[in-house]
């Protein structure tokens, strides 16, 4: 195994095979691939070196000829010894100057060659004029080359340096010495070549630089050129657009009247442009006006200026003439153009901006000072917007025209106004006479029905249809409706303010109601169905089923790159769309509950359902939902916002939005049992659990029978019980001064309650009065009664909040008005409530807007005479109101003056107080979810009769008795055959409330139980805290029938039992 032949060294082993030739692929591939790189280097490194050294040698050769040229020029000017150089001689220097040019070395130069040019200028005109000539090209070098050194020279001294350049482009652009050398047939030609050139140039930026530099400080508005180089100046900038007038070139219009606005329209105006140059432009006989609006409205976008705006407005109203357009007339060109240059409204500072909500607004944005000056513009442009003549043609351009286009421009153009200023309905001429237009909105209402999307199977689709699908459109779709249907909606909105009753409904009494409608009440019934579903459309738009984590690449592998959405450039017109469409059908349907013109069921949204298993989680806090902006997808959450709960799934932000914003889609019924709900989870947060058992945090209070309002008006005050929600317990004292028997199981406070509410609202109290058709409203004059009256209402308005907090019905009869201001966002309210107040007012006031003979003989004034306490008072409607007659032309001011007065004015402080007390305790977005009649309802019940087989289903028994048992059996004949007011007597006696549950008397908590007491003699008895009937064992049914009767009008109080 182990050998050995007597090697003892150890040899290294030989491998005869040579050096291996095995390399990876790839490493072969890389290693070529960079020996080819290296290559192509060296030749880019060759071939830019060549490169370089050619430019270097060619500029070297450049200047070393023009420095030969120059020579050459110089020694020819020296030969001439004084002598006049000729034609040739001149071409030949021409030619040379051109070649070595610089601005620099040669101005002099260029100067001595023009005063040859202007001695011989007919000779070079007539040279220039003939066709293929080489006098036109050089003319047209050595035009520019002067202006370029009148803009370089601005700032000489020498006159002449400015002054021979200056006469060289007048002599040689001159309409009338080109006319006399050439004829008429070429003069316009040559002229047009020539400025063709000189565009190209910047002809009209020098001009404009020439002006802002050498016109001296201007005081006052004039187009009058001030000194004669500013005359010069100005008619070198007119002569292109005097050409233009005369001209049919297309071309040639495009780039100067482009020009134009590039350079002196829309830039920011200096002090020459503004006070001379623009009022000249006005005065300008041949100014191409037309031209100017052909060019902005078919060439390329103008740009977004509101200078340019403002001289469009200023040019336009001596230069336009509106009259019958066409689809591609003048009309359409300038509505299209007005339209694209009133986006710049939309730069107006926030407190002019469209706001959805003031509240959501964290802070104003900051308005840069530099702005200012355009802003001031822009108010000018409203200025003139507004002009009556121009609104007046206008409107009668566009009634004459019937044109689709014109009618998409026009409201393109209303629809940039509106979105731009919150109050533009009231601030533009031209808005608030198109809403009184009742054929122009019909004819709109039309178009917006009409506009439609043709699918790929050649159906069209109304583009109205996808919207209340919330279906996203594409932005050229969106562009045909929207303006369309927001403006409508603005207008219609507008005008349904100024009409009363009997003029939209279009009552036959009325004369010329039937011309101020533009809808039958026939025709408004399927037109509000169709905006009640583009509003629940726009909030399907408005939150998109999207998650705020979801990528942007990961959307757009699911859905396709082709998904429309909406994007941030369109959030606003979006926004604003949903607000005036939201805002019209409020009107339609507030119109519907004062005098119902729908079917039943028109205006609830099947398709709206809300989660009534959990209706508690909706959470309507406004803070809530500042994290959903519409429109606007959802966003990341701050750890702050997470904190406050989990974030609301799409379909709630939605069912949220309606509830706030058309809760009347929604069947009163759902909306009572979400408003129950969410305060029964406020009270779990407040009371706790185990409130019923006498445990948890209570306000303990005692109070004299007798004294129910000051001793809880002392009690109850804010700074005594800053928190009402918590639960109280309540210990009545007797005349005597006695505490009346009894603990409080919620009994003793409901009746307290009550009672309390009761005096609170008593008119004899003089909080509050009485109508002609008694119901109640705050008292105008409650400040001679007591001086801190505005305490006493928010105490008020906190008792009514508890009272609602715990499910108390109250019967309170209120002035529709009144539970208008409470449920509305602003508080005030139009004239159309004071029907509620005082119906005689309202129908003087109707008459006196009908009236047709003289209103001054009327002899009105803007004043209002108020008699309180024995003392009157004359009030006046607006400043200097006592000299202010009422006319036929301020009558409608005056209407709407006092409407206000008796609405708002003279109870505000009131009702602001009241509300403030109420929302102290009911949060006021949970009320606004019910209009004015529900909230009556949900304060005092429905009036509706007592449902004894309800009743009698949804009753217990106890002690012994069972609906067989025959007391219980005389019991319910006795009740059945009670009246309606005996019935109600019944239930005050045993529930502390005579009306009826809202839902029934399945929600009755505890519900109405019947217990047996053995003793026959005595009375029957109630513990209200339990609702519970204590019932001896009557076997006689006339016995039962006048034992229970005796007790339930008694109006005894809890001693009785």
């Amino acid at each position: 195994m182990y050998s050995f032949e007597g090697e003892f060294r150890r040899k290294p082993q030989q491998n005869l095979a040579g050096a291996s030739k095995k390399q990876e692929r790839s490493e072969l591939l890389q290693r070529a691939q960079n020996e080819r790189q290296k290559r192509e280097e060296l030749r880019k490194q060759h071939n830019s070196t060549v490169l370089i050294q050619a430019c270097v040698r060619g500029f070297l050769i450049r200047q070393k000829e023009k420095h030969l040229q120059r020579e050459m020029f110089d020694k020819a000017f020296e030969r001439r010894n004084g002598q006049t150089i000729d034609y040739n001689n001149l071409a030949y220097l021409t030619q040379k100057l051109l070649f070595f040019y610089n601005e620099k070395t040669d101005s002099e130069r260029l100067i001595l060659i023009s005063q040859l040019l202007l001695k011989q200028h007919e000779k070079i005109i007539h040279a220039a004029g003939a066709s293929d000539n080489v006098w036109f090209w050089r003319l047209q070098r050595l035009l520019h080359l002067n202006l370029s050194h009148l803009v370089t020279s601005v700032n000489a001294t020498n006159r002449e340096s400015l002054a021979i350049p200056l006469r060289t482009v007048e002599v040689f652009t001159s309409w009338e010495t080109s006319e006399r050398i050439l004829s008429k047939g070429k003069a316009v030609p040559h002229l047009i070549q020539l400025f063709t050139y000189l565009m190209r140039k910047d002809y009209f930026k020098q001009v404009r630089f020439l002006l802002d530099n050498k016109l001296p400080p201007l005081l006052e508005v004039s187009p009058s050129p001030p000194t004669p180089l500013a005359g010069c100046l100005f008619e070198m900038l007119t002569r292109p657009l005097q050409l233009v007038s005369q001209s049919k070139n297309r071309d040639f219009s495009l780039q100067v009247l482009q020009g134009l606005v590039r350079h002196l329209l829309a830039p920011r105006p200096s002090e020459p442009i503004r006070l001379f140059v623009l009022p000249a432009l006005v005065d300008l006989p041949f100014f191409p006006f037309p031209r100017l609006v052909e060019v902005l409205a078919d060439g390329p976008p103008p740009p977004a200026s509101a200078w340019l705006l403002f001289a469009l407005l200023a040019l336009e109203r001596k230069h336009f003439v509106l009259g019958r357009g066409s689809e591609h007339g003048p009309l359409l060109q300038y509505l299209r153009t007005l339209a694209a240059l009133t986006h710049e409204f939309g730069k107006r500072p926030s407190q002019h901006n469209s706001k959805q909500d003031s509240d959501d607004s964290d802070s104003d944005m900051e308005v840069d000072p530099a702005d200012n000056e355009e802003f001031q513009v822009l108010d000018q442009c409203v200025d003139l917007l507004n002009d009556t003549a121009r609104v007046q043609h206008l409107l009668l351009a566009v009634e004459q025209s019937g044109s689709p286009g014109v009618l998409q421009a026009l409201c393109q153009l209303c629809h940039n106004l509106l979105v731009s200023h919150r109050l533009a309905i009231h601030k533009f001429r031209l808005l608030y006479m198109l809403a009184f237009k009742p054929a122009f909105l019909r004819h709109l209402w039309s178009a917006i029905l009409a506009v439609s999307q043709t699918s790929l199977f050649g159906s069209a689709t109304p583009l109205l249809h996808l919207i209340s699908r919330g279906i996203p459109m594409t932005a050229e779709d969106s562009e045909r409706i929207v303006p369309l249907l927001a403006v409508f909606c603005s207008l219609f909105s507008l005008l349904i303010v100024t009409l009363h009753d009997a003029e939209f409904y279009g009552d036959d009494n009325l004369q010329g109601a039937a011309d101020t409608m533009p809808f039958s009440v026939g025709e408004l019934v399927p037109l509000s169905l169709a905006l009640k579903d583009v509003c629940l459309g726009l909030v399907e738009l408005a939150f998109p089923d999207s998650r705020p984590s979801v990528r942007d690449d990961y959307r757009t592998a699911v859905h396709g790159r082709d998904l429309p959405t909406v994007s941030a450039q369109d959030t606003q017109m979006w926004a604003h769309l949903f607000k005036v469409t939201v805002g019209l059908v409020r009107q339609l349907h507030s119109r519907d509950i004062r005098r119902p013109f729908c079917p039943d069921s028109h205006w609830i949204a099947r398709q709206v359902v809300i989660p009534l298993d959990r209706p508690s989680d909706l959470a309507l806090r406004r803070h809530r939902l500042r994290v959903y902006r519409p429109f606007q997808g959802l966003r990341v959450f701050t750890k702050e916002e997470l904190e406050e709960g989990p974030p609301l799934s799409t379909k709630e932000v939605r069912t949220i939005t309606v509830l706030r914003e058309l809760p009347f889609v929604v069947a009163f019924q759902e909306r009572v049992i979400v408003f129950q709900n969410l305060v029964l989870k406020d009270k779990l947060e407040h009371q706790g659990e185990h409130s019923h058992f006498l445990q948890g945090p209570s306000i303990q209070l005692s109070v004299r029978r007798s004294y129910l309002y000051e001793d809880a008006f002392d009690k109850l005050s804010m700074e005594n019980e800053p928190e009402l929600r918590i639960k109280m317990r309540v210990q009545l004292v007797n005349v005597a001064g006695a505490d009346e028997a009894g603990v409080d199981g919620g009994g003793l406070f409901r009746e307290f309650l009550s009672e309390l509410l009761k005096t609170a609202f008593d008119p004899n109290r003089g909080f509050f009065r009485l109508t002609k058709d008694n119901l109640l409203y705050p008292n105008p004059a409650a400040n001679l009664l007591v001086e801190d009256f505005p305490r006493h209402y928010f105490f008020i308005g906190r008792m009514l909040g508890k009272a609602l907090y715990e499910n108390l019905l109250v019967e309170l009869p209120f002035a529709e008005f009144f539970l208008s201001k409470l449920v509305t966002r602003h508080s005030d309210v139009d004239v159309h409530h004071l029907a509620s107040l005082d119906p005689v007012m309202y129908r003087n006031l109707l008459f006196l807007k009908s009236y047709e003979g003289d209103v001054a003989d009327l002899g009105l004034d803007f004043t209002v005479l108020n008699e309180e306490l024995g003392e009157t008072r004359v009030d006046e409607l607006k400043p200097e109101g006592a000299n202010i007659p009422v006319t036929a032309s301020n009558r409608i001011e005056y209407i709407h003056l006092i409407a206000d007065y008796k609405l708002n004015k003279q109870i505000r402080a009131q009702c602001n107080a009241f509300k403030q007390g109420l929302a102290n305790v009911i949060p006021l977005e949970w009320l606004q979810m019910f209009n004015n009649k529900e909230l009556q309802v949900l304060i005092s019940g429905a009036q509706v009769p007592v449902d004894v087989e309800d009743l009698k289903q949804h009753t217990s028994y106890s002690g012994g008795y069972a609906p067989e048992h025959i007391t219980i059996r005389l019991f319910w004949k006795v009740v059945e055959n009670l009246t309606d007011l005996q019935k109600r007597q019944l239930l005050k006696f045993v529930t502390s409330c005579s009306r009826p549950p809202l839902l029934g008397f399945k929600e009755l908590d505890p519900p109405f139980c019947i217990q047996h007491v053995g003793v026959i003699d005595r009375l029957p008895t109630a513990s209200t805290c339990m609702n519970l009937l204590k019932l001896p064992e009557f076997s006689d049914e006339e016995t039962l029938r006048e034992k229970l009767l005796y007790a339930i009008q008694a109006g005894a109080g809890f001693e009785l039992s």
